[in-house]
């Protein structure tokens, strides 16, 4: 049994560690909002740090606290409401992520609804290439509860030395409401490519392990 602890403890140092989030203010924390009410940014708005304000000309987007109604965040206590006040089409872009051509990353993001309002569809797309849909149909009661967050994400190989990633409110066909589609926990992350070495030390510790598993079972 020691034997086995000890490969264990050899994969484990061996698997590779996720980097740090490369998405300025992916929590949207900043500006930090110190009254009890929400704010509007209008489109082309640069306001809320690291990001620029998407959507019709006059309209807007709302970065909202959780003093406001008890709408609680995703991730620490500030979250984006990218129908504004109502509509569709608003949302917001990053500022340019610096990336690696041919590396591939990990984007995830978390999708909120307002339960009295209903499903909640946000489009995703990266420098401007095809739009991905995502929707969070859930109206669990949870601990963040009126707003109920879902979590996504997915791989990404980068094409360009620079990104912006850029979310969109979406109607969805039924599927969204226009009144409380939520957006935090914005995270982009390089997916390292474990060394030579690394996959060797996995290879001889998996194979350990099954001898000393059917020693055990003989």
């Amino acid at each position: 049994m020691p034997k086995l602890l000890c490969v264990a403890a050899a994969l484990c140092i061996a698997a590779p560690a996720f980097a740090s989030n490369l998405v300025s203010n992916g929590s949207f924390e900043g500006p930090n909002i110190v009254g009890g009410g929400y704010v509007l940014y209008s489109t082309g708005s640069t306001a809320i740090t690291g990001w620029t304000v998407l959507g019709p000309v006059n309209d807007s987007v709302q970065l909202t606290p959780d003093t406001y109604a008890g709408l609680k965040a995703d991730d620490a206590r500030q979250w984006v409401d990218l129908t504004g006040i109502y509509g569709y089409d608003k949302g917001l872009k990053s500022d340019a992520i610096t990336t690696q051509i041919g590396a591939t990353y990990h984007l995830s993001f978390a999708v909120g609804n307002y339960l009295p309002f209903g499903a909640s569809t946000l489009g995703v797309s990266l420098n401007g290439g095809a739009e991905q849909l995502f929707t969070n149909t859930s109206l669990a009661v949870t601990a963040t509860s009126p707003m109920n967050w879902a979590s996504f994400g997915f791989d990404w190989v980068a094409d360009s030395t620079t990104t912006h990633i850029s979310f969109l409110g979406r109607a969805n066909g039924a599927l969204s409401n226009n009144g409380g589609i939520g957006l935090d926990s914005v995270s982009l992350t390089l997916v390292p490519v474990p060394e030579p070495q690394t996959w060797a030390l996995l290879a001889a510790g998996l194979l350990t392990l099954t001898g000393l598993r059917r020693r055990l079972q003989a």
